[in-house]
């Protein structure tokens, strides 16, 4: 049997994905958004790989019981669970690849939805730090700050395990990018960290005080988004290849409360696939390399889409992971 390529385990981990939504982004306007060429955010946000990591970002975000609570009470997580996950990632690419206006209109969307989203916890879903009864509101600045940080988090632990190439100061300057984001979600100066280590630090306080540790209504969202569903684009075994990837890059309290298996053996499988898919990076497509959502924003703020609706036309046609 023919050992498979990186570029082949890649497609099939692609396969296991959910497939794209509509095309994010529309207006042509030469302006580079919150980011922009140049930005750490556009280095790291470009690569079609990153997309392994935002199952781990959901996981991280809803570790909180009470954002887990929430998203039980007023998501479509169990109902809908390849849309919601087609929303976020179009959020998320509004916000770093869109002009402003689009980055402000998307995420204004989502602050009025997230101003319906309160309730309390109840007893089957309380834990050690959270008693049941307590109440919960999305727009709460913990709850955001705890959001902000797993969603920024994870795409640098994804980009260092499966692409790399990052020095710490480009690290650290990519989580101040993301202060941007942060002040759009309504969180004030000052709430947010001077640099990657700072963060982490603080994600690692939460989870070991009890306060971002998995309850029974983290599983039950968890269960959504690890465990393969209808609508996805590849057979359930590749599905399960890509949940692999995801349970491997959390942290290992996180995983532990999830109720995930994980022994030294499903560690070392772990580690060989991140190998072959860093190593593959330079022999790999450049549809694979390069999102074409990067490449419309980067055609766009040359102010090349206004001029060349063919290259419009191209962009918005390429075939794409989200």
């Amino acid at each position: 049997m023919e050992i498979p390529s990186g570029n082949d385990l890649l497609w099939m981990l692609a396969a296991g994905l959910p497939p794209p939504g509509p095309f994010p982004l529309r207006s042509t306007e030469r302006e580079q958004g919150l980011f922009g060429p140049g930005t750490v955010t556009w280095r790291v946000m470009r690569e079609p790989m990153l997309l392994l990591g935002a199952s781990r970002a959901l996981l991280m975000q809803v570790a909180h019981p009470l954002v887990a609570q929430g998203a039980l009470d007023h998501s479509d997580f169990t109902t809908d669970p390849i849309g919601r996950f087609q929303r976020t990632v179009a959020w998320v690419t509004s916000v770093v690849f869109g002009t402003t206006e689009e980055a402000l209109a998307a995420t204004r969307e989502v602050n009025r939805m997230h101003k319906k989203v309160e309730g309390t916890l109840p007893p089957a879903h309380a834990t050690s730090a959270w008693q049941a009864g307590v109440g919960y509101r999305a727009r709460d600045c913990d709850l955001t700050l705890w959001v902000h940080a797993s969603l920024v988090d994870a795409m640098l632990t994804t980009h260092d395990s499966l692409i790399g190439g990052l020095t710490q100061r480009q690290r650290d300057r990519f989580v101040r990018e993301w202060d941007a984001v942060a002040r759009l979600m309504g969180l004030a100066p000052g709430s947010t960290w001077s640099g990657v280590g700072e963060m982490r630090s603080w994600i690692e306080d939460q989870i070991a005080q009890g306060v971002a540790l998995p309850g029974a209504g983290s599983r039950q969202v968890a269960d959504v988004i690890l465990i393969p569903r209808l609508g996805m684009r590849g057979p359930k075994g590749l599905a399960e290849l890509t949940g692999f990837i995801t349970a491997g890059l959390l942290p290992d309290p996180i995983r532990r409360h999830y109720g995930i298996r994980w022994t030294p053996a499903h560690a070392l499988a772990h580690r060989t696939i991140r190998i072959w898919l860093r190593s593959s990076q330079p022999f790999l497509p450049r549809g694979l390399r390069i999102s074409p959502v990067y490449e419309f924003a980067v055609a766009r703020t040359a102010g090349d889409l206004g001029q060349r609706p063919a290259l419009l036309e191209n962009l918005v046609s390429q075939p794409r992971l989200a």
